[in-house]
Formats: C-alpha cells, sequence, structure tokens
C-alpha cells in the first residue's frame, strides 16, 4: 500500500505557516455582452485546425474586476438587446423596455478550406418547473494544408439533449448525448522509408456516447449526486466503457462545516488492432475513493481542511493498492481586496482514459495503453488582488508531482514496403508513461473598465524532471516551458463589438521512439472575432484564426491550417 503521508504533513505545516482566507466572491452579470453569444464549454475547435491550441485561457482564480465570464448552460442561451426610448411630445419620462432575452439560437459559419461551423441551441419550457433543452454543433474541414500531402480534413459533430426538473426538495436532470470524430493520420515521418502519397487511405473515426444524470437536494444529509455513463468505440475495432458515480453528503458538527465526497469509478476497454508498439489488448479499473472535508470561516480567513483517499483495483494485473493525497484551500485577506495570500495542497488518483485521450489528441495508433495517473502532490502558494478598481492580478508558484503521467511520442513507422496499414508510416502517437515532477510560476492581470471593455494577460513557466521513462530517455514530450495568452473584448457601440486572443506556446521536445528527441518550434497564433448586430435578432460575425503562426506544429509532423477566415450570422429567436 502506498500511504503518502509525507505530504499531509506537509500539508500541514504549510497551512500553519499561511493562515490563509477566503476567496472574495465575485459579482455574477446575467446580460450577455456585444449581442453575440458564447457558449463556453471543455475546448472545441472553431474554424481553426481542430488540433492546434488544445485549450482556452483559464482564469478561474485570479481576482477579477466587478465582473465575471458569463456561462451559460444549454437550458438557456439569453440574448441581450438594447433598447433607447424615444421622448415623449409632452416632456413626460417613459418608462424604458426592457432588454429582449431569446432562449434559443442558430448559428452558421463558412470559411476556407472550406471549414463549415454550425450551432443550434433550443430551450422549451415543458411547464414552470421543467425544461428540455437541445445542443447541436459541427465543425468541419475539407482540409489543404499546403505541408499536407495526404487527406488533412476532418470533422467533429455532437448532440445533446437535456431534461431537468425543480421542485420543493429537490433539482434533478438527465442527459444523453454523441460525438462523432473524423480525421486522417496525415503526418508521417519524412525520413522514413515509406511515405503518405495523396492516394493513401489514412481515415478513421471515434464514435463517443453518455448517459447522465445529477440531482441536488436541499435539506438533509444528503446533498446531491451524479451518475453517469460513458462509451467510446474506435474504426481501428477499440472500445471502451466507463461508469462514474458521485455522491455528496454534508452536515454540521459544532457549528463546524463538515463534507464526505464519494466516488466509484469502473473503467474497462479493449484493443482488437495493435499498431507497431504494442500495448496492452484490455484493461479494466475500479476506483474508489472518499474524501472528507471541513470548512472552517473568520472574518478575514477562510480554511478547508481536508484528505482523498482511493482504492485502485486492476483487474488485468491483479494488483490493488491505496493512495492518500492532501486536500487544503486556505486564504487570508490581509488587505480587504487589495492583497490576498492563498495555498492549496492536493493531488489525487486521475482515471485516463481512450476517450479523454482521443478528445485531447485525435492522432492516436489503434491501441495505446491506459494507465491511470497518480498526482501525489499538486501545490500552489500565490496572492492575488487589486491593484485599483479595474485592475486584477495574482503571482503564483507551484510544484507538482506525478506518478505514471503520460506522454505522446511517435515512431518511424514500418520497415517493411509492402502491405502497410494506414497508422504504419509513422503517422501515429502512442501514449507511454514516466514520473515527472514539474516547477511552475506565473502571473494573470487583468484589466475590465465596464462591460465594454476588458483585457487578461496570462503568462506561466514550466520546469520539468522527468523520471522512469527509460523507453524514451526521460523526455517530457510535448510539454512546452513557456505559455502565455492575452485575451481582451471591446464592445464599439451596440452595434460593434471585437474580440481578440493572442497565445504563445513555447518551443517543446517531442520524442520519436527509434529517433530521439526532436524540437517543436515556438510559435504565436492571434485571433480575430468582429460581430455586428444587424437587429435585435440577426448577428453577423467575421473571425480570422491563425493570422500570425502559419502552419506551425502543435502535434510532432502534423501541421495546422495557416490564416483561415470564416464570416456567418447569428439568429437567436423563440418558439
Amino acid at each position: 500500500m502506498n500511504f503518502n503521508i509525507k505530504y499531509i504533513s506537509l500539508a500541514i505545516v504549510a497551512l500553519t505557516a499561511t493562515m490563509a482566507t477566503a476567496q472574495t466572491t465575485e459579482e455574477e452579470e446575467d446580460r450577455l455582452n456585444g449581442g453575440t453569444i458564447t457558449v463556453v464549454k471543455a475546448y472545441d475547435p472553431t474554424i481553426s485546425d481542430a488540433f492546434k491550441v488544445k485549450s482556452n485561457p483559464s482564469f478561474n482564480d485570479t481576482t477579477k474586476v466587478k465582473k465575471k465570464s458569463v456561462t451559460y448552460s444549454i437550458f438557456s442561451v439569453p440574448v441581450a438587446s438594447t433598447f433607447t426610448p424615444a421622448k415623449s411630445p409632452l416632456g413626460k419620462l417613459k418608462k424604458a423596455q426592457r432588454p429582449k432575452y431569446y432562449q434559443n439560437y442558430a448559428r452558421l459559419g463558412l470559411g476556407n478550406y472550406i471549414n463549415v461551423l454550425g450551432e443550434f441551441a433550443a430551450n422549451f419550457e415543458l411547464d414552470r418547473d421543467s425544461d428540455l433543452g437541445v445542443f447541436f454543433n459541427h465543425n468541419s474541414s475539407q482540409g489543404g494544408i499546403d505541408e499536407a500531402i495526404a487527406d488533412d480534413s476532418y470533422s467533429d459533430t455532437s448532440l445533446d439533449v437535456s431534461y431537468g426538473k425543480r421542485t420543493r426538495d429537490m433539482n434533478w436532470g438527465i442527459t444523453a448525448g454523441a460525438r462523432y470524430q473524423t480525421a486522417n493520420w496525415y503526418g508521417d515521418y519524412e525520413n522514413g522509408l515509406n511515405l503518405l502519397t495523396e492516394d493513401t487511405d489514412v481515415a478513421f473515426n471515434y464514435l463517443s456516447y453518455a448517459l447522465g444524470g445529477k440531482a441536488t437536494f436541499f435539506d438533509g444529509v444528503f446533498k446531491g449526486v451524479d451518475v453517469n455513463f460513458t462509451g467510446t468505440t474506435s474504426s481501428n475495432d477499440g472500445s471502451e466503457i466507463r461508469f462514474n458515480a458521485q455522491p455528496q453528503l454534508g452536515f454540521d458538527i459544532l457549528d463546524t462545516e463538515v463534507a464526505l465526497g464519494v466516488e466509484l469509478d469502473y473503467l474497462s476497454g479493449s484493443f482488437d488492432t495493435q499498431g507497431l508498439i504494442p500495448a496492452a489488448d484490455e484493461y479494466t479499473y475500479l476506483k474508489a475513493g472518499l474524501n472528507p472535508s471541513i470548512n472552517l470561516y473568520g472574518d478575514n480567513y477562510k480554511v478547508k481542511l481536508g484528505a482523498t483517499v482511493n482504492y485502485l483495483n486492476n483487474s488485468e494485473a491483479s494488483e490493488s493498492d491505496v493512495y492518500v493525497y492532501p486536500d487544503v484551500v486556505a486564504s487570508y485577506i490581509v488587505v480587504e481586496e487589495k492583497f490576498i495570500p492563498y495555498v492549496t495542497l492536493g493531488g489525487g488518483l486521475d482515471m485516463n482514459s481512450l476517450q479523454q485521450f482521443a478528445a485531447e489528441n485525435v492522432f492516436l495508433a489503434p491501441a495505446i495503453d491506459v494507465i491511470p495517473t497518480s498526482r501525489l502532490l499538486d501545490a500552489q502558494l500565490g496572492f492575488k488582488g487589486k491593484i485599483s478598481e479595474n485592475f486584477g492580478y495574482k503571482v503564483f508558484g507551484g510544484y507538482k508531482i506525478e506518478e505514471s503521467k503520460s506522454f505522446y511520442n511517435k515512431g518511424v513507422g514500418a520497415t517493411t514496403t509492402t502491405g502497410l496499414e494506414a497508422y504504419e508510416y509513422g503517422n501515429v502517437f502512442y501514449t507511454q508513461y514516466a514520473d515527472l515532477n514539474t516547477t511552475l510560476y506565473g502571473a494573470t492581470l487583468s484589466y475590465d473598465v465596464n462591460t465594454a471593455f476588458n483585457l487578461s494577460l496570462n503568462a506561466t513557466g514550466f520546469s520539468y524532471d522527468v523520471s522512469e521513462g527509460d523507453a524514451f530517455n526521460n523526455v517530457a514530450s510535448h510539454l512546452p516551458e513557456f505559455t502565455a495568452d492575452l485575451v481582451g473584448n471591446y464592445e464599439i457601440n451596440e452595434k460593434w463589438n471585437v474580440g481578440a486572443t493572442l497565445y504563445f506556446v513555447g518551443e517543446r521536445d517531442a520524442f520519436r521512439n527509434g529517433v530521439g528527441a526532436e524540437t517543436l518550434d515556438s510559435f504565436v497564433d492571434l485571433n480575430l472575432d468582429v460581430n455586428y448586430k444587424i437587429n435585435p435578432k440577426l448577428t453577423a460575425f467575421l473571425r480570422g484564426q491563425n493570422l500570425t503562426g502559419g502552419n506551425y506544429e502543435y502535434y510532432l509532423d502534423y501541421p495546422v491550417q495557416n490564416l483561415q477566415i470564416m464570416g456567418g450570422a447569428v439568429y437567436k429567436f423563440d418558439f
């Protein structure tokens, strides 16, 4: 058994040294800026290549100024329109009309590379206490990257249907969805024995599906539960199923909040087709966990003291183990809104899955190793606050210790020249595992004048120490040493809105089995989004993406689409 008691001790020592405190709450916005619609969700490429920057900038810990990012669920997509009342001929004040909010929208965009973007979101109020929601998304391209010889087209289509019910004692809902991804292994090894041609069929696909439910209870010890069933299949005979349940309990002891999280996670998969680097044919894991914690509050501080205990059973290897991780969050208000030190000490057992890997890097080999990652320690120490009413900041440093961390590595392809499969041209990625220690440091600045203008800057540096990865020379494959992003939005007037995002990703090492480490160049990727509100229901948009990056490679041998332009419209409506 692997009890990481030393990390619990470290959590207590750090907590005593910091005496940290409650984070200030932020004012929630309830209207949409600029007459455009923003659906916030896990990364989903728009007109840009589906395989470039894999995540949007995150500011979840930043002390924002006055406002916070607006997030809309599938059940409601409100759209604001502005009404200016005309003057009364008698000089009497006329009551201003409230802005109109719409429950539904449709978006269509077309661009070069024959890129197509389609979205549809609808909310049906069945009665005053229940809703039915539908969300459809389609993003595709016919390709045409200059450096790609083989077909580089792709498509990504998803559909989600949700039902929610509200009662006096509880709220509950169920969701069903599916996602279909198609792509091509166009990134072959240029010095390999075999090279792709225009006629080489390198197409593949993934189909994912899910059914889930969630309930929140207002009274009693039992606070809520999340239950999800997911499945994934591939065109190369890979398959996976997963069941996850997370009940949550909460109660008070001597005026102290006590919470108990429970988790049950079952994952099982198999591969009928192997790549050139063999992987396990089957994998089955069962994780059970407890997460007790207490919350302590004061005028200037907030402290969460907890721990996570996980039991993991590996059925294929007939092995089991127990892991213990710290779960501590604390902050202390030194100067109201100006200076707030904080500390977090966490960890956890991450159940990696085929579905997760395919969503992150779709160019996988037909069979990959799927192994859980143990985050023995995930710590961060920093401070945040406001320099002025409009200027927020955050400065932080952190350290992470991970066992069995996954890395994406490639091969050189087959050593024969006949009877080749589509994945034998050195054009697929395999998952290989090692232990990783990461030191990170960074800062975030946010400037927010009002709802019409806001600007955020993030910068983070990383240092890696890889061990137990002799199979790939302990290379931190595809991990950058520095990243930065600048995100801004400016509402010029009630008709015009402009948004911009600038990404910088530093140089990265990428490992190729049989060759060694290769260097991927850094890149700067600029994206612009211009919106014009024709009327309260109809908005036209023009997007430019990857305006500065060229055909950079986010993953080894896979250049992305160069400058992309897309135009389209969003129509908001009620049934």
